[in-house]
C-alpha cells in the first residue's frame, strides 16, 4: 500500500521536513503532530529528537520547530519562530471541474494545488459519467483534502485550497458577481485563444473562475447557461484535451498570467 505522504503521481515527498499540522495543533511555543503526519515523520523521515522540522497551518502561517517527544503516533515540537506568509496580491482562482472517471481528479486536486488554486470543486455535468454516491462523499473530500496537503508540501505554499462539495453546472453558474471572471475552457475554433480571454479582465475582477467539462464536452444546453450568464468561452490550444490535461492546462496559464507585470 501507498504511504499516505506520496502524491497522486506515486512520487514521495522528500527533501525538507515540511509538515502540515491544522491551526489548533500550535498553541504558544507549543506544537502538536499526530496520526499520519507523525507517523511519516518518525518513519519516513526518521527525525529524532533535537531535529529541526518546518510546519504550516494550510493558513498562511509558518514555524521552525524542534522535535522534543516522540511517541507511537504523536510528536511534540517547541515552536522556534513564526511567520505569515501573505498571499499573493492577485485574483483569487477558483477551479470547477467536471469528475473524471477513476482516480484522475486526485491529478487534478494535487497539480491545482501545486499551481495556486485558491478553491477547488468537483462539478456535475450532463455528461458526467461518474455517479457520485452521497455516502461517500464524504471519504472522496477527506481524500482530496489529503491530496491537497501533499502538493503544498511539494510548491512549498503555506496555504491550502479549499476542496468544496460537488455541485451541478447550472449551480455552479449561477448568480455570478461582478467581481467574478468566468472561463469556460472549450474547444478550439469555438473559442478565443485563452491568454486573448484574460486580457479582457479589469481591476475589479477578484476571482477568475475556470470550468472544465467532462471528456464528451459541455453540452448545448449547458453552453446556453454559460453564454446567459456571461462566462467567457476560451480554448488551450489546437489539441484536444482529457479533463485532467485541460483542467492543468487552464489553471497553468491563469497563474502565469496573473504573474505578469503586464496586468490592468
Amino acid at each position: 500500500m501507498k504511504s499516505s505522504f506520496q502524491s497522486a503521481r506515486g512520487r514521495a515527498i522528500v527533501g525538507e521536513a515540511r509538515l502540515y499540522v491544522p491551526p489548533e495543533a500550535i498553541s504558544g511555543d507549543r506544537a502538536v503532530i499526530e496520526g499520519d503526519q507523525a507517523r511519516h515523520l518518525i518513519s519516513v523521515l526518521r527525525k529524532k529528537q533535537g531535529d529541526g522540522i518546518v510546519l504550516f497551518d494550510g493558513e498562511g502561517m509558518e514555524c521552525t520547530a524542534t522535535i522534543v517527544r516522540i511517541e507511537r503516533d504523536l510528536v511534540v515540537a517547541r515552536v522556534e519562530s513564526k511567520k505569515v506568509r501573505e498571499r499573493p496580491s492577485r485574483p483569487t482562482i477558483a477551479l470547477y471541474v467536471a469528475v473524471p472517471k477513476g482516480r484522475r481528479f486526485d491529478l487534478v486536486v494535487e497539480e491545482a494545488t501545486e499551481l495556486g488554486a485558491d478553491c477547488i470543486t468537483p462539478m456535475v455535468t450532463a455528461r458526467t459519467v461518474v455517479k457520485l454516491d452521497d455516502r461517500k462523499i464524504s471519504t472522496k473530500l477527506a481524500r482530496w483534502r489529503r491530496i491537497s496537503v501533499a502538493g503544498a508540501k511539494q510548491s512549498r505554499r503555506s496555504t491550502l485550497p479549499r476542496i468544496n462539495s460537488p455541485v451541478d453546472f447550472s449551480t455552479a453558474t449561477e448568480g455570478l458577481s461582478e467581481s467574478v471572471f468566468p472561463v469556460l475552457a472549450r474547444a478550439p475554433g469555438e473559442s478565443t485563444p485563452i491568454y486573448d480571454v484574460l486580457r479582457e479582465m479589469k481591476p475589479a475582477h477578484t476571482e477568475v473562475r475556470l470550468y472544465i467539462g467532462p471528456e464528451g464536452g459541455f453540452s448545448r444546453e449547458e453552453t446556453e447557461i454559460a453564454r446567459e450568464a456571461g462566462v467567457r468561452f476560451a480554448s488551450l490550444g489546437e489539441n484536444i484535451l482529457r479533463t485532467e490535461t485541460a483542467a492543468v492546462a487552464s489553471i497553468a496559464a491563469v497563474s502565469c498570467f496573473l504573474s505578469s507585470p503586464h496586468l490592468p
